[in-house]
């Protein structure tokens, strides 16, 4: 597998009405690339890409275009109910300066395997930009066979796979399904899986958590690059502690602005930048708040690791 590292899923600084802050995706961008992170990742679901028009989407990509410059891989959420939106899509984030298209099973409609990869492949057939298939069976409704995305793998212009299933024996056997493609990405999107997925080649991951504090995700990538298994799994253990964290608060509270008000509290506490939640979201509740302390402490005592 080809190596990318870490993609950051950046998150979308706005005013409460949904207005892009531009200043604001900037610090993130800056944030995120001083840390050691390699590559970003706009209007995808942690960046709610889906709630943003094309004209918005495409301004934030031209906005991380601009910041982090062309050697930083550039990758844009496609996603999108129909295909025609998903092509128009890739085209207008390949003139924001995108670099890699990415595009998860067309939503609302249930799909079977097979239709699901035929939407896959005009996609690909008709992008600008290459393709990174991202597999998020809790936003998409459906995991994609192991056999579906190792044919999508040899299509000629499809690059990638995130798989986002939780499962790492899957994560194992699509890891051997595509040994072979040496110029192809396959990243982990579970943050309990991190070292696991390394350990077993993966070229790298993308999670949202990161932006609590990616310091800690930045040296659990470099521990297992160099070898250090103990110190990933140390690392690793840290992190897991975080997810428990968030699974907790999303069990309590199961909307995905649950999320948003986390990441928005450690962002602002880190100031990095003045808000991600919109005006229907409400106010982050006090206990959410107190956990979003928690997780910036448990990975305080990561970077100590």
């Amino acid at each position: 597998m080809k190596k990318l590292g870490i993609l950051v899923p950046l998150v979308t600084p706005c005013t409460r009405t949904g207005d892009v802050d531009e200043a604001g995706l900037r610090g993130v961008c800056r944030d995120m690339l001083r840390a050691g992170c390699h590559s970003m990742f706009v209007a995808g679901s942690t960046g709610r890409g889906p709630w943003f028009a094309r004209q918005d989407r495409a301004r934030i990509c031209r906005t991380v275009a601009d910041e982090a410059g062309k050697d930083v891989l550039l990758f844009a959420g496609c996603m999108a109910p129909g295909l025609t939106d998903m092509v128009e899509n890739a085209e207008a984030l390949a003139d924001a300066g995108a670099q890699i298209a990415v595009a998860t099973a067309p939503g609302y409609f249930n799909y079977s395997q097979e239709e699901v990869e035929t939407v896959f492949r005009r996609f690909a057939d008709r992008s600008p930009l290459p393709v990174m298939i991202y597999d998020i069976p809790v936003f998409a409704g459906m995991k994609l066979d192991l056999g579906v995305a190792a044919r999508l793998a040899e299509h000629g212009n499809i690059v990638g796979f995130k798989d986002s299933s939780s499962d790492i024996g899957r994560f194992e056997e699509l890891a051997r399904l595509l040994a072979g493609g040496g110029d192809f990405y396959l990243l982990q999107g579970k943050e309990h899986l991190l070292a696991d997925a390394l350990r077993i080649g993966a070229s790298g991951f993308v999670v949202s958590l990161v932006q609590i504090d990616s310091r800690p995700f930045v040296a659990l990538y470099r521990a297992a690059e160099a070898g250090d298994h103990a110190r990933a799994g140390a690392i690793q253990r840290k992190i897991t502690k975080l997810l428990g964290v968030v699974e907790s608060c999303f069990a309590r509270r199961p909307e995905t602005s649950t999320l948003f008000h986390l990441l928005n509290y450690a962002l602002q506490a880190r100031g990095v930048c003045a808000n991600i939640t919109l005006d229907h979201e409400g106010e982050c509740p006090g206990w959410l708040a107190d956990e979003a302390r928690r997780t910036l402490a448990i990975l305080e005592e990561a970077r100590d690791l």
